[in-house]
């Protein structure tokens, strides 16, 4: 049996008509936000109760008063992998969809932007609470062979969710928040939209990625929470000591964060960043406050250790029709009565010539080499002798071939555990979430 589901507020109802929710070139409030998520239903077709629609919207406001629309006409919004006119595509001919909601040019649909245009303001009253067992969004991941896989969210499990946030990190009305995260991901979605919409925060329209342009966001808004992940996190080290203020909170997910990089901010800007992991099947898991620490389980969640030392979670925020407790594909040891450190993925140990190997720790290694900006690992069956290899991408100005990458390992890594094959590139095929598909790294070796 599942735990309860809790009491749910309704969208907007910490927000006054006039209290601003979006910033941006043009700002927005919760009563205009109101009237465009109206005016979107209306123009949405009519037998759609119950059914897909695929949103894909740039700016974070229009995504907003779409997904609103959804909530309106009890649709269900479809959040693909990616923004990509094939990705998109794939999901819009899935049967149960009836068509794409956006706001860009070309793309097949309903084009949000001249709707808003248009929009008739209607009285503001805040939305009444949703039945938590209404399906309100799909996310659709792209999971290890590429083909994307669809993850249902009911009301009970996202705005469930994004009020304990509220609840556990004292995000009140008039905080603005910036997001680094697209909204189309689940965590950018819980912190960077839902959030907002039910604490009576505001956010930014934009969604930006570099040190700069974060920056001017930050002093424009007078920013008090960011959401971001480790990889955009490492990239603000482009920016001077003090070059942007301290904040109340900043969140990273979507991969664990370095240490060097948690010291680097509090160094550089004053930010103590606080870590959420969780997953797209089970919704937040836990939080801490500093790499070194382990794990404090979120309110309402509670966890259980399998044989095999794999995680076992339960809260209201896993699957309605999930087993209980739902299996993660994660290795952990407990620590006192709340509290977790992960040991790494139970797919992520192998033997290599008799040698237990983790993923994780070379992961970890790479990312410690000074010189190394960021890093990947993977495990490919190769066949003979050795079974399997460890394979490395790495972004890096300093290490340009293998044989560098390999020397920087030698003291803290097995010879049997060093990466067989290096590729060294710009970037790392990393998604809005900042994270990296198996098959993505795969292909860089080919």
């Amino acid at each position: 049996m599942g735990l309860s589901t809790p009491v749910l507020p309704g969208l907007l109802s910490r927000h006054t008509a006039d209290a601003l929710v979006a910033t941006g070139i043009v700002s927005r409030t919760a009563g205009e936000l109101l009237s465009d998520a109206h005016a979107i239903a209306r123009a949405m077709p009519g037998d759609i109760a119950g059914r897909e629609v695929v949103l894909v919207a740039d700016d974070r406001y229009v995504f907003a008063a779409a997904l609103v629309a959804c909530t309106i006409r009890g649709a269900i919004a479809a959040l693909p992998p990616s923004a990509q006119p094939e990705m998109v595509r794939e999901i819009r001919h899935r049967e149960n969809v009836v068509t794409v909601l956006h706001d860009r040019s070309g793309m097949l649909g309903i084009d949000l932007r001249g709707i808003l245009e248009k929009t008739v303001p209607v009285p503001f009253a805040p939305l009444a609470p949703l039945d938590p067992s209404q399906p309100m969004v799909d996310v659709y991941t792209s999971g290890t062979t590429g083909t994307p896989m669809r993850c249902p969210k009911t009301a009970g499990q996202l705005i469930g969710e994004a009020d304990t946030l509220r609840g556990m990190f004292a995000i009140g009305p008039g905080t603005p928040i910036i997001a680094t995260v697209p909204p189309h991901h689940v965590y950018g979605l819980l912190f960077g939209v839902l959030l907002p919409l039910v604490s009576g925060a505001s956010f930014a329209r934009e969604t930006v990625l570099h040190g700069e342009p974060l920056a001017g966001l930050v002093r424009r808004d007078g920013a008090r929470a960011l959401v971001s992940v480790p990889a955009h996190l490492r990239a603000l080290r482009s920016l001077d000591a003090g070059a942007l203020p301290v904040l109340d909170r900043v969140f990273s997910s979507g991969a664990p964060l370095p240490r060097e990089t948690y010291d680097d901010l509090l160094a550089r800007f004053g930010w103590r960043v606080t870590s959420a992991y969780g997953s797209s099947e089970t919704g937040g898991i836990g939080h801490r406050s500093h790499p070194d620490d382990p794990w404090t389980l979120f309110t309402g969640v509670t966890i259980a250790i399998g044989d095999d030392e794999r995680l076992l979670v339960d809260s209201p925020f896993v699957d309605p029709g999930a087993p209980r407790p739902f299996p993660t594909g994660d290795r952990v040891e407990r620590v006192g009565e709340d509290g977790f450190r992960l040991l790494g993925r139970v797919d992520g140990v192998l033997k290599i010539g008799g040698t237990r190997v983790s993923i994780a720790e070379v992961e970890h290694r790479l990312l410690a080499v000074p010189g190394i900006d960021d890093a990947a690992v993977i495990a490919v069956e190769v066949g003979g002798a050795r079974g399997t290899e460890v394979w490395a991408v790495v972004v890096s100005k300093e290490h340009r071939d293998a044989r560098s990458v390999r020397h920087a390992l030698v003291p803290f890594l097995e010879p049997v555990v060093l990466p067989r094959r290096v590729r060294v590139v710009d970037a790392l095929p990393r998604d809005g979430a900042g994270k990296v598909r198996r098959a993505d790294l795969r292909a860089l070796f080919d």
